[in-house]
């Protein structure tokens, strides 16, 4: 598996992007639900451009692009940031998300020089809760019907884990990432 800059990858795989973003059962755990037009997914593409408060790549398995990972609002001062991803549908509950989460926190505390990683999950994803607790992320707090959804509010779920935290609990966990990584 790979993990390729966005703003370095093909147009093509940069159009591919919208595509798995925009499938049903990826929409209905981000924030915003909506189908992601052309031109949004072009102004996004270039807020890229220059960045220092976001870092985004492309998961790439067997030559294709089949999720997105990212850091976000890097903040170098506190050396801490948020991170996200998701995946094809196709290929959830397979364990690459694992492998996906093993990398962002290497990546995150080896390479992006950051001590605390945080995330939000919306209430209703709760296997993504219990996949962050594998990993070390604590439960920080939850935001109390937080977004509107279909006319229902929903609560958020905010955890984070320290770079010390992930220091303890990579060991046990490295065997278990590189079994998932060799599928």
């Amino acid at each position: 598996m790979q993990f390729l800059p966005l703003t370095n990858a093909s147009p093509a795989i940069q159009a591919h992007i919208r595509t798995l973003r925009n499938q049903p059962d990826v929409r209905k755990f981000m924030y915003t639900a909506h189908e992601i037009s052309e031109q949004e997914h072009a102004n996004w593409l270039a807020s890229l451009q220059g960045n220092s408060r976001q870092q985004v790549f492309v998961v790439i398995k067997d030559e294709q692009a089949v999720g997105v990972v990212s850091l976000n609002a890097i903040n170098v001062l506190h050396k801490s940031a948020d991170w996200a991803f998701y995946l094809d549908v196709g290929l959830q509950g397979k364990g690459l998300g694992s492998v996906i989460e093993f990398w962002m926190l290497d990546y995150a505390f080896d390479v992006a020089g950051l001590e605390k990683l945080n995330c939000e999950v919306l209430a209703m994803n709760a296997a993504v809760v219990k996949m962050h607790q594998k990993f070390g992320f604590e439960i920080e707090g939850v935001r109390r019907q937080n977004i509107l959804r279909e006319g229902a509010r929903i609560d958020v779920v905010l955890l984070g884990i320290t770079k010390d935290e992930w220091r303890n609990k990579r060991p046990a966990l490295a065997p278990v990432i590189q079994r998932l990584n060799t599928v």
